[in-house]
């Protein structure tokens, strides 16, 4: 029901990824930022969970083949046929309509979100793309997608504010970590310096993992290297070299380097849309602080999705601290 054009970077499909298998081996995969994803298939009234395509940076060119409803989530320029349209809306698109993606102008990752989902076999339960392991490939121009099927009518013009899109245009950002579970290859010293340095992401990052660059991570006596252990996105690990390595979506299971630390789940996506040459510093936070940070980011994205099912563009929208997403209806256009 599509067909690709043109696709100028990295573009493959993705859901929330793969559970249950990480003790045979198989990362979890799927979206690099779930919170912009997560949103866009809101957008199109879709669960959040649903197949949809992830693009680096620069987005692809795509003709309909059938009628559909879109959306598309990042700061980036956008034109159905030539005419210039919003990103973070839904519009219905018509066979043989074509839909030019531009570059972000901010972040990494963006993604496209169609009604019913990007239709595609699912291998160990999950569409997600992982190369490494031909679970999947990354998609060239000429391919054809078909989508699931969905009632269009009703899901066409929901838009989000701009007070509720996601910003990623920081340069320097600040994630939170819960330091462990291999402190005892590090000195005081080391600990310290990750908790207090800045660091760089560098071109060698991918979906399997950023590295970091900035002052060296002292390790103690016991060195760098560990008995083979478990890794889970988010870890953060310190080679010989000192400089840490932040597990992402495509990770492996196990790794043999000393783990300091862990990202916490409610940051990932915010560490992901980070750009090489960009900066990030660790912030220390015990279990139960990370457990707030996931709570209260999956209050704003009920919230969020709750807002679109209403379909007026027409709302206020206030978020005040620790207050739920709240919205006051001010006047129904049309």
């Amino acid at each position: 029901m599509i067909e690709l054009l043109r696709v100028p970077s990295l573009l493959t499909v993705q859901d929330a990824g793969r559970k249950g298998y990480r003790k045979l081996g198989v990362p979890v995969s799927g979206y690099m930022d779930d919170f912009s994803a997560r949103i866009a298939n809101y957008l199109v009234g879709n669960p959040g969970d649903e197949p949809l395509l992830e693009f680096l940076l620069g987005g692809p060119t795509l003709r309909f083949n059938a009628s559909a409803v879109f959306a598309v989530a990042g700061d980036v320029d956008l034109r159905l046929n030539g005419v210039p349209i919003e990103p973070w809306t839904s519009y219905w698109a018509k066979r043989g309509d074509v839909l030019e993606v531009g570059t972000l102008n901010n972040g990494l990752y963006g993604y496209i979100a169609f009604a019913g989902g990007v239709k595609c076999e699912k291998l160990l339960g999950s569409c997600s793309t992982y190369a490494r392991a031909g679970l999947g490939r990354p998609l060239k121009a000429g391919d054809r997608l078909n989508l699931g099927h969905a009632i269009l009518t009703g899901k066409e013009g929901r838009y989000l504010p701009e007070e509720l899109r996601p910003d990623y245009s920081a340069e320097e950002i600040a994630v939170g970590v819960i330091p462990g579970p291999d402190l005892d290859h590090f000195t005081e010293e080391g600990i310290r310096t990750f908790l207090s340095e800045t660091y760089t992401v560098t071109p060698e990052s991918d979906r399997m993992g950023y590295r970091l660059d900035g002052k060296e991570i002292e390790h103690s006596g016991k060195g760098a290297g560990i008995v083979t252990g478990p890794l889970v996105p988010g870890t953060v690990q310190a080679p010989a070299s000192g400089r840490p390595i932040v597990m992402m979506r495509d990770a492996q299971t196990t790794g043999g380097y000393a783990r300091i630390g862990v990202v916490i789940s409610a940051h990932l996506s915010m560490l992901a849309q980070l750009r090489p040459g960009f900066r990030v510093r660790f912030r220390e936070v015990n279990v139960e602080g990370a457990r707030e940070e996931l709570l209260r980011r999956e209050r704003t994205l009920r919230a969020i999705r709750l807002f679109l099912e209403r379909n007026m563009r027409a709302y206020r929208v206030r978020i005040a601290g620790e207050e739920i997403v709240t919205f006051a209806k001010v006047e129904k256009e049309g």
